[in-house]
């Protein structure tokens, strides 16, 4: 019998996907305490225009060259879903033992109330909440006073247990605050003119 993984989801536009990406799936599967973390690439984010192929966003998260204990995932383009809970629904049929965790950054965090089903994502699988640096570079707080914050409040579980997350029943969440990279896709789209 195989022994039960704990597994980060990690999925994202990921246009492109960059160092700043890296340090954070590096800083959640260490403070997570995770076994793997899946790079999870969206067919086409709904929240977002029209982006990259997809072809060419998931080579962006191939050239990061990931470190052991990561990979690209191609679940979702498999699936032919784009929305998260969609992929979710699929992980339930095949009734697994791994344990998951779904690993989002603060600014997906503040409009999850926008994403399709977002209180039945919050009830089927525990978030592990980024830190996003502001405009500033400083740690932007507004997420963690937002709606999906206020109506799990009770649920929220301190950063320094965070390596117990992949073990608590959803609603769980956990903010992660990691020393700050300023990058982001944005930024780079904009030096390269995209």
């Amino acid at each position: 019998m195989t022994k039960p993984r704990s597994i980060g989801l990690f999925p994202g536009s990921f246009n492109p996907a960059h160092k700043g990406h890296l340090h954070v799936a590096k800083a959640g599967l260490r403070q997570l305490a995770l076994d793997e973390i899946w790079w999870i690439p969206s067919p086409q984010n709904p929240l977002k225009s029209a982006q990259p192929p997809y072809e060419q966003r998931a080579a962006t998260v191939s050239a990061l060259g990931l470190p052991p204990h990561m990979r690209l995932s191609h679940i979702e383009q498999q699936r032919g879903t784009n929305k998260t809970i969609d992929l979710l629904k699929g992980f339930e049929l095949r009734r697994d033992l791994n344990q998951y965790v779904l690993m989002i950054g603060a600014d997906n965090f503040a409009q999850l109330p926008k994403w399709a089903a977002w209180q039945d994502i919050a009830a089927r699988i525990p978030l592990a909440v980024i830190a996003r640096p502001s405009k500033d570079g400083r740690i932007n707080i507004r997420p963690r006073l937002g709606p999906a914050a206020r109506l799990y409040a009770n649920h929220r579980i301190d950063e320094t247990e965070a390596h117990i997350l992949q073990y608590c029943a959803p609603p769980a969440w956990c903010y992660l605050t990691l020393p700050m990279q300023a990058i982001s896709s944005t930024q780079l789209r904009g030096k390269r003119g995209l």
